[in-house]
């Protein structure tokens, strides 16, 4: 491990006081940043800080010992109630559900939910306060829903669906307000639709899209407001459904022909592209009123991706050459789209690199009403940029890797105010950045690879004052890590009243 600048006492007394709100990443004076490995082959946790500008050694609060063995391979994170849970392996024991309560204490196994060295393979987590709900088999019953308050206790089977090992299989898991809807099979109905509160008496089916045992596909389920879309195929036809928080469903679309996908909610409309195998895409909108549905716009070359919400519209790449040479745009190559829902509203946003080749944007994600991706201009590389959905307001962020080879950012997530994501440059390899949409305080958070190194950090996760995420020292060896977020010393006297930081 490397040595790190520790943070000032008053900073960790600051976060306290505040409940862990922060003023954003533990930004320090030089590029070397507090970070700490928190679960992995030697699965740990980050230290508590040391007294003001002390040049201290990255140490586990858990001691030196692991607490897990080499090839942990963690995945599924998500936010629990002051701490982060996720999917990892041990020796002897498989894949279990673990937790972290960050900096403060060791990783480990919250339930043995399958003694032995199968493992119950949690995976699906997703958070429905208090719980996280997920997926797992703990050999008897086969795979079912579970539930976990981060204790063992507290983890438990919601409730068994199909008795007996082979399970109800639920997937698909998708949050709806305060309910979490999935698809799932039993013997009565086979597969269909199924909602849960997060017990077992709130566990019921929807909607039987086929009575008795037969079963339609179910897929792309998407939350719109309130409501649930997803789009069932049948040998006769692709049918685009709305799910009322009553739980009566009703049809708003059908294709005879076709494949729907790409579902984006945007406000009170629904976005979606229409596949009739003829290398078109075509654009349509819809409302909640059935027969409302419109085709917008067709698009060739490339499909229309990244389909993104904001501000009552869509944001998405379009105008690129296929993968197997279909002709796209002519004239801008693939750019930055949007549209309102209109023909006339459903147009380019800017041309950011002119020509027929394109900036071709990705890994579109939106924080406090501001769209962010990455984007190549034609010479200096693929960078981060954003947009307020005008030609003025689309403009760069900032050039992480002076040049024509760019940073390429990847993994965008916006948590709270801030842009967390992965990005490389020649001295460092690709690590871990942070920004609140400006040059000035946009930085990167760790160099966990040495030198020009990559440590491919993904699956950012921000919990209570820590951001966790998934990166390795070497290829075979990535782990969890955290960055804890703190109040910067200029934030000091603001911050409680601004959770965004300064």
């Amino acid at each position: 491990m490397k040595a790190w600048r520790g943070v000032p006492v008053l900073v960790s007394v600051l976060v306290g006081s505040l409940g862990g709100v922060g003023c954003g990443p533990a930004f320090e004076s030089s590029d070397e940043r507090g970070i700490e490995r928190v679960a992995s082959a030697r699965a740990s946790v980050a230290a508590a800080p040391e007294e003001a500008d002390a040049e201290v050694t990255a140490r586990r609060a858990c001691g030196t010992d692991p607490v897990g063995p080499p090839g942990s391979k963690p995945e599924w994170l998500a936010r629990g109630d002051g701490r982060l849970l996720f999917s990892a392996e041990a020796v002897g024991q498989g894949r279990e559900l673990w937790s972290s309560p960050g900096r403060s204490g060791c990783a480990g196994v919250v339930k043995d939910i399958r003694p032995g060295t199968m493992g119950s393979v949690p995976r699906f987590l997703t958070p429905l306060e208090p719980w996280v709900l997920f997926v797992a088999d703990d050999g008897q019953h086969g795979p079912e829903l579970w539930r976990t308050d981060g204790t063992e206790a507290g983890t438990v089977m919601v409730k068994d669906l199909l008795p007996g090992e082979r399970g109800s299989a639920p997937r698909a898991l998708t949050r709806v307000g305060d309910w979490l809807y999935f698809t799932a099979e039993d013997f009565e109905h086979g597969l269909e639709l199924w909602r849960t509160d997060g017990t077992e008496s709130g566990t019921r089916l929807v909607h039987e899209f086929v009575p008795g045992p037969g079963s339609l596909q179910l897929v792309s389920l998407t939350a719109w407001g309130k409501r649930l879309a997803l789009v069932s195929y049948s040998p006769e036809a692709a049918v685009l459904w709305v799910v009322e928080a009553n739980g009566q469903a009703r049809v708003l679309y059908q294709s005879a022909v076709g494949v729907l996908l790409s579902l984006t909610a945007s406000e009170r409309r629904l976005f979606f592209l229409r596949d009739t195998g003829m290398d078109i895409a075509e654009l349509w909108v819809t409302s909640e009123r059935p027969g409302s549905a419109t085709r917008v716009r067709d698009f060739t070359g490339e499909f229309p991706s990244y389909l993104t919400a904001m501000n009552g519209s869509v944001f998405f790449l379009a105008g690129a050459d296929g993968y197997f040479g279909e002709q796209g745009d002519t004239l801008h190559g693939g750019e930055l789209w949007r549209s309102d829902g209109t023909v006339s509203g459903t147009r380019l946003v800017r041309d950011i690199w002119p020509g027929p080749k394109g900036s071709l944007p990705s890994h579109l994600v939106v924080m406090d009403g501001v769209l962010y991706f990455a984007a190549d201009d034609g010479w200096r590389g693929r960078e981060l940029w954003r947009s307020d959905g005008t030609l003025l307001g689309t403009w760069m962020v900032w050039d992480l890797q002076w040049g024509p080879e760019g940073s390429e950012p990847e993994q965008l997530v916006a948590e709270n105010g801030w842009l967390f994501f992965s990005a490389k440059t020649a001295l460092h390899g690709r690590e871990a950045w942070s920004s609140d949409g400006w040059l000035w305080r946009t930085r990167r958070l760790t160099d966990i690879a040495p030198g020009t190194s990559s440590s491919d950090p993904r699956s950012f996760v921000r919990s209570g004052s820590e951001v966790f995420f998934l990166a390795g020292e070497a290829p075979a060896d990535e782990a969890l890590w955290a960055v804890p977020l703190r109040p910067a010393w200029p934030c000091a006297n603001g911050a409680a009243s601004d959770a965004r930081g300064c």
